[in-house]
């Protein structure tokens, strides 16, 4: 009897192991009722102009190539709720058109929602346009004050329009990345939690991960999931993107 106990005791330990996740584990929402062998969910904004339909399919198609293999379920502001929130791994807000001068009105049902999915455990992904209002200006889930990279000192891009700019990522490796009126956070020295995963050639923070409330926050200035060219295949920034959602997902 006590050589089944051992053995049985074993048997769990081994499928807890075949069970883990290859790049550590997944912190889904607070609450998140998904089974463990489940691939996590992604929620993608879709809600033209204001999260675009093109740059929401490219983020899709680099959240299922990633280690994650993220479910795909796209949402407009009709039918984002607290319950879908809470089945979600991951909630993303693509490139698009936005105003910080009008976000709060223009994501008025949405803001709530997911500043507290955030806090309570969650975990937020801003591109671009979905940058420009992870902060105060929309949905209040990244520290520091948002601004336009084109509109600031030194800025390689001299326009909004879509074209290849450099940044530096972590390793100090230069990065040609594509870009299109992305932006950037001045973030207050010593900021606890804060990851800063890239910067643009004058300095500024371009791509970056921070605690928020027991959950993660994270915005890219350009796009790593595109290439300059739309008529382009080559998606080598994919590797950015993997790498930065594996210190947002920890």
């Amino acid at each position: 009897m006590v050589l089944v106990a051992v053995a049985a005791v074993l048997l769990v330990a081994v499928l807890l192991l075949v069970g883990g996740h290859p790049s550590g584990a997944l912190a889904p929402a607070a609450g998140s009722g998904a089974a463990s062998n489940e691939r996590p969910l992604a929620l993608i904004y879709r809600n033209p102009p204001l999260a675009d339909k093109d740059d929401a399919a490219d983020a899709a198609a680099m959240l299922q190539a990633s280690p994650y293999q993220f479910r795909i379920q796209y949402v407009g502001p009709n039918d984002l709720t607290a319950e879908l929130l809470n089945q979600a791994a991951l909630f993303v807000e693509p490139g698009g058109e936005v105003e910080t001068e009008t976000a709060k009105e223009d994501f008025a049902h949405e803001i709530p929602l997911v500043n507290q999915y955030v806090a309570e455990g969650g975990r937020y992904l801003g591109i671009c346009a979905g940058g420009f209002v992870a902060g105060e200006e929309g949905y209040d889930v990244f520290p520091g004050r948002v601004g336009s990279y084109v509109d600031s000192a030194g800025a390689e891009a001299e326009s909004d329009k879509d074209q290849a700019i450099q940044i530096i990522w972590r390793d100090g490796s230069k990065r040609t990345v594509d870009f299109q009126d992305g932006n950037y956070f001045a973030i207050p020295p010593g900021t606890p939690g804060v990851t800063v995963m890239a910067t643009y050639t004058n300095g500024l923070p371009a791509a970056a991960v921070a605690a928020h409330g027991k959950g993660k926050s994270a915005f890219i200035g350009p796009h790593f999931e595109s290439a300059p060219d739309d008529d382009s295949d080559d998606h080598t920034n994919f590797g950015l993107d993997f790498e930065l959602l594996d210190v947002l997902m920890r």
